[in-house]
């Protein structure tokens, strides 16, 4: 295995590429990196498991201020600083909070919001149905989900038309106790 020698000039290219988004360039100052973070890291936190997510926050944190290092041969010792630093944090319990991808897309799209809203009310009204008594079940299911007459589910199930109309009635009864927090004008739009 061929041993090649590392020395700041050819760092201080690598930080100036990896400046200009050559993203091979960053790549390479991690794998160099890498070893020597974790360890450092590891000092601090004293599990590996630790050591090893605050050298990976320390290489996103640098990736993002790397327009902010002024001198691209003192990279080493910067980044070191900065996993010192998220070692520090990760050890103090203070890691910011990690805010799951979805929120963050929802947050800023109101109308993607309002669709997962619906589809978990559709799930939430789906295993309400399961719920329901096995006479009530067809019922509504013919008249919500399929958007069935009463006079076409009595005609379907040989049912008269009071008791396809008492059972949706119960089964609208029962839903409203599985579901109290479904609003009511949005009953027949979500079954």
């Amino acid at each position: 295995m061929e041993v090649v020698e590392w020395d700041e000039g050819w760092e201080a290219t690598l930080v100036v590429a990896a400046r200009a988004g050559d993203l091979g360039a960053f790549d390479s100052l991690v794998r160099r990196y890498r070893p020597a973070l974790v360890v450092l890291a590891s000092q601090i936190l004293r599990t590996r498991d630790q050591a090893e997510d605050a050298a990976q926050d320390a290489f996103l944190a640098a990736y993002a201020a790397l327009p902010q290092l002024q001198d691209p041969s003192r990279f080493g010792a910067w980044l070191g600083t900065i996993a010192r630093h998220r070692a520090r944090r990760l050890a103090m319990g203070q890691r910011r909070e990690v805010v799951p991808i979805d929120a963050v897309i929802l947050s800023y799209t109101p109308a993607l919001a309002e669709k997962a809203a619906a589809n978990d009310d559709r799930k939430a009204i789906r295993c309400a149905l399961d719920r329901l008594p096995g006479e009530i079940l067809p019922v509504v299911e013919l008249y919500y989900l399929d958007e069935w007459s009463v006079r076409e589910i009595a005609s379907l199930l040989d049912l008269p038309i009071t008791t396809v109309k008492w059972r949706l009635h119960t089964g609208r009864k029962l839903l409203r106790n599985l579901l109290p927090d479904l609003e009511e004008e949005n009953e027949r739009e979500l079954l």
